[in-house]
């Protein structure tokens, strides 16, 4: 779905297809995490925090895993609010001096909608190569984000944009006729749960959903893909970025979003981590390395090799499956910098640039 600087080519060949804990997080053994599953605790691991003063100020520049003693207190960012820090991936050890801030930004905040609410937008802001700038939608070149949506039983990606396949829609069934906000419900699944029945924030379902991309997104499709989807609480530890602390560990929504209906036969699965202190907080993509497509064994081996050689993620271990998968990309973005305004950035991104597009869904427009 995302690529996050993968490969177009690789890419396009997952989208054609269209668990278990890492190894590295189980220096902190699973516990009982006793969150309930609701609409508000998913908003709360989609958006990222800010820290307060005692006086209840926001402190522009720090974040909640810095240990910073003057962060007495914290809460979800508020839609329009500034943002007062900036969460970043981290570079290859080679790239540290061109790229000392990382390749990719990537924000968890909340926008308000015309058709769809309150959404929350997990940007992708490259600032690295091919004269990109932070800060900036450079249209085209990678930049882009997901577009979280919170619903009285579900969190869903509704919609994406990458440096691979531009802006889809991600709707689910039922979707009849024209496409409506509602047809991006219960399309790509973060988490459902039934609010009848209160119950831990894990499980796991078969979604149906298809992605549409520009030009295909006014009416329903026909037919739909499989995509089974897990997810589950467990701790995680996150390393920080060199002179920002030591690493810390956090209760993390762990999200798996499988290639088809079974997990024993998919051949490309994507790893959401999101955490209630930072929002969006770490991304994978693992792919069968039998190779499938066009991209054979080798390929597949020599992309898993190149990813790990890059020193940008720590290891994990491969999602629950028949099929062996190797990690071929991921972003964890943990490296906290300030904002270019000492008051605080303003939240736009995305949806700003989806706003000025003349074939915009009018779901997404500003409220009137």
């Amino acid at each position: 779905m995302r690529s996050r600087g993968l490969a177009p080519a690789l890419l396009g060949a997952m989208l054609a297809l269209a668990g278990a804990p890492s190894g590295w997080a189980q220096q902190n053994p699973p516990v009982d995490l006793p969150i309930i599953a609701s609409a508000d605790a998913l908003r709360d691991f989609l958006t990222q925090n800010v820290c307060l003063d005692a006086a209840g100020a926001v402190l522009a520049g720090i974040s909640p895993v810095d240990g910073d003693m003057r962060c007495v207190g914290q809460r979800d960012l508020l839609p329009g609010e500034a943002l007062p820090y900036h969460k970043h991936d981290h570079p290859s050890p080679g790239d540290r001096d061109s790229s000392p801030r990382g390749y990719q930004r990537s924000d968890s905040f909340p926008v308000e909608t015309a058709g769809l609410g309150i959404v929350i937008e997990h940007s992708f802001d490259f600032g690295s190569g091919d004269g990109r700038r932070f800060g900036v939608f450079d249209d085209g070149r990678g930049d882009g984000g997901d577009i979280a949506i919170v619903s009285s039983d579900a969190a869903d990606i509704g919609a994406t944009e990458d440096g691979g396949a531009g802006f889809q829609l991600f709707v689910g069934m039922p979707c009849v006729g024209d496409i409506a906000a509602a047809a991006l419900r219960h399309s790509w699944i973060i988490a459902i749960f039934d609010p009848a029945h209160p119950s831990p924030l894990q499980g796991s379902t078969v979604a149906r959903l298809l992605d549409l991309k520009r030009g295909r997104q006014q009416a329903c499709p026909a037919r739909f893909d499989t995509a089974y989807t897990s997810w589950r609480l467990q701790p995680v530890r996150y390393r920080a970025a060199p002179g920002q602390g030591t690493a810390f560990t956090l209760p993390t929504l762990i999200s798996e979003h499988y290639a088809g209906s079974d997990p024993a036969e998919a051949m490309a699965v994507e790893r959401f981590y999101l955490t209630r202190e930072l929002g969006g907080t770490r991304w994978e993509s693992w792919v069968g390395s039998a190779g499938f497509g066009s991209f054979t064994k080798a390929k597949v081996a020599d992309a898993a090799a190149a990813f790990a050689a890059s020193g940008r993620c720590s290891p994990a271990d491969p999602p629950a499956g028949g099929s062996p998968l190797v990690m071929i990309d991921c972003r964890e973005w943990t490296r906290i910098e300030a904002p270019d305004d000492a008051a605080g950035d303003r939240p736009g991104f995305l949806i700003d640039a989806i706003r000025t597009r003349p074939d915009a869904p009018s779901f997404f427009a500003a409220p009137h």
